[in-house]
């Protein structure tokens, strides 16, 4: 029987994907909304003109206005046109407005040319400005979990707290009731949290919390949103009981310092394929010595923000003198720099580091070496 090692870092990236009812607009804050748009302004639609084949054109009655180019006046009104919704746009939602509908209209172009964008919002309540205005949000989850405030590594017989963000684009005062559930197959947890979102607030997040008692791979409900295969641990248990309670051999928890193995199995007998263990990283050497490791086979197909971190944490656990680490370029290259004093103690210092901080990383990641006192330099 011929086993191989992997070595994996326990570095667990969960992914919950929001669902977007409005096709491919992506939420915004409100500071980009002020940056991205050239008026802003509280108003009411007084006047709608629609032509066969061409974009409708809006009347819009100014009641606020919260932001506007220089060279607008004083006037009462704006007309803004729309889009066609016959061409192009494909994913977003023209916008539509009827006569008396009351919103924070944001609109492009200068000189009385103004396109109404789809970000705009209108409400029956009468809200503000600063409310419209306060419900621009951004990318917000619907639905995330956290533990001791981080949402890295679960463990049994701690508070875990499960959020949801109740939408209400309406403005109006909603009553929400919301079912929040988690379950492992020998563990179960189910509550309904009922309340109310206030007029002209667009969303509320909503908590509740439970305390894990049985070590597993969990599936979390929250409304219509859900996030599966999160895995939580007892702690302090080890590889092989996280093994043997179903925990993914990826997802195992190991103690500060030490670096997670994986042992691949060969033969037929899958019962052993994948099973983890926790290793000090000054052994991993001996391993790489007897062609153990399949680290690159495995890391080089994985996303390269992954690869980055893993091969940041691989140098921080070795010998090498580095001074400062970090990732930079749009986080696509992973930047070192070694004091410059080093360049003293040993022949030829660049190309021995250069050497050994990319046999470090036995996988592929975009490096940018330097020597310097200060980071940047």
């Amino acid at each position: 029987m011929k086993t191989k090692f992997l070595i994996l870092l326990a570095i667990v990236f969960t992914v919950i994907f929001p669902s977007f009812a409005y096709g491919l607009v992506m939420p915004m804050t409100a500071q980009e909304v002020l940056d991205e748009f050239d008026m802003i302004l509280l108003g009411t639609v007084t006047d709608v003109k629609i032509i066969n084949g061409k974009a409708p054109v809006f009347t819009i009655e100014i009641e606020d206005v919260v932001k506007k180019p220089d060279s607008f006046g004083m006037s009462k009104s704006v007309l803004a046109t729309g889009c066609n919704p016959n061409k192009g746009h494909i994913g977003t939602p023209c916008p539509s407005y009827e006569i008396g509908d009351r919103g924070l209209f944001l609109l492009a172009g200068t000189d009385n040319n103004y396109e109404v964008s789809f970000y705009s919002r209108v409400a029956k309540p009468n809200c503000t400005s600063e409310e419209f205005l306060a419900n621009y949000r951004g990318l917000e989850y619907g639905f995330f979990l956290t533990q001791d405030e981080q949402s890295k590594t679960f463990f049994t017989g701690k508070p875990i707290d499960m959020y949801y963000n109740v939408n209400n684009r309406d403005m109006k005062e909603e009553e929400y009731s919301v079912m929040f559930s988690a379950n492992s197959g020998k563990f179960a947890y189910s509550n309904v949290v009922n309340g109310t979102v206030n007029e002209c607030v667009g969303s509320k997040m909503i908590t509740t919390s439970f305390v894990p008692t049985v070590m597993g791979v969990y599936g979390f409900n929250a409304g219509s949103e859900g996030v599966y295969g999160i895995s939580i641990i007892d702690h302090g248990a080890t590889p092989l009981k996280q093994y043997k309670a179903g925990i993914h051999a990826q997802d195992t928890w190991c103690k500060e310092d030490l670096l997670l193995v994986l042992m691949h199995d060969d033969t037929p007998n899958l019962i052993f394929d994948n099973k983890p263990a926790c290793v000090k990283p000054n052994t991993i050497s001996n391993f790489s010595e007897r062609d153990l490791i399949e680290l690159a086979s495995f890391y080089n197909n994985r996303p390269l923000i992954e690869r980055l971190y893993v091969g940041m944490e691989i140098l921080r656990l070795s010998d090498i003198p580095i001074k400062v680490m970090g990732l930079y370029e749009q986080d696509q290259v992973l930047g070192v720099m070694i004091d410059k004093d080093e360049l003293n103690k040993i022949p030829n210092a660049e190309d021995y580091f250069d050497r050994i901080i990319r046999e470090a990383i036995p996988f592929n990641v975009p490096l940018k070496i330097t020597f310097d006192k200060y980071w940047g330099g």
